[in-house]
């Protein structure tokens, strides 16, 4: 009887990522940093300034499209402890990804043979470590999706490398691919789950 409660707790979970919110941002947040990169580089470092401050008008705006058609889910104390270790995990996961860019800046400056091969993958380097990120909240959300856009960035990484592209273009291309899954994901659960107000 627990494993089936255990079970119908861990389809519930997953579905309550169904209505495409974070997908939409994520997908935005890919085009606005891509763009930046493409269309206003001088101002590349501050292409994340945007989503940053996107994301506490996201929360409650997921919880009042998903509350008021599936109702509050208050999870299980084992699943609050799972969600919380995989905040610490995502956590973790940044600041890892943080230290390697400062370590692949000082590789950079040092110069040498790691220079050249940081300069060869550069179009592609942003895409790779956003590709990571992507995995790591999929795996957090249960969400195989991620894993694909995930790919989708790979791939894209992958691109700019052989063509020496912008390394905006394969989260621009990216951004777009995530954000078309999120509207269709949005409008699906939109129609399937009407609001209830009482």
């Amino acid at each position: 009887m627990t494993n089936e409660l255990e079970a119908i707790e861990r389809d519930a979970y997953r579905a309550s990522y169904s209505d495409g919110i974070i997908d939409i941002f994520v997908g935005l947040s890919l085009v606005v940093i891509g763009a930046t990169w493409i269309w206003a580089e001088d101002y590349g470092s501050l292409a994340g300034v945007l989503p940053a401050v996107m994301v506490p008008t996201v929360i409650p705006l997921r919880k009042r499209v998903v509350e008021t058609r599936g109702g509050y889910v208050k999870w299980s104390a084992p699943r609050r402890r799972w969600e919380q270790r995989n905040l610490v995990g995502v956590f973790v996961a940044g600041v890892a990804t943080f230290l390697l860019g400062i370590a692949a800046y000082f590789m950079f400056e040092s110069g040498g043979a790691a220079r050249d091969l940081l300069t060869d993958i550069a179009p592609g380097m942003l895409a790779f470590i956003l590709a990571v990120l992507a995995l790591v909240l999929g795996a957090m959300m249960e969400q195989r999706r991620f894993f694909i856009y995930g790919a989708v960035l790979v791939a894209g990484g992958v691109l700019a490398v052989i063509e020496d592209a912008n390394p905006g273009l394969p989260l621009l291309m990216a951004g777009v691919v995530v954000t078309a899954v999120g509207v269709v994901m949005l409008v699906r659960y939109l129609r399937a789950n009407p609001r209830v107000d009482a």
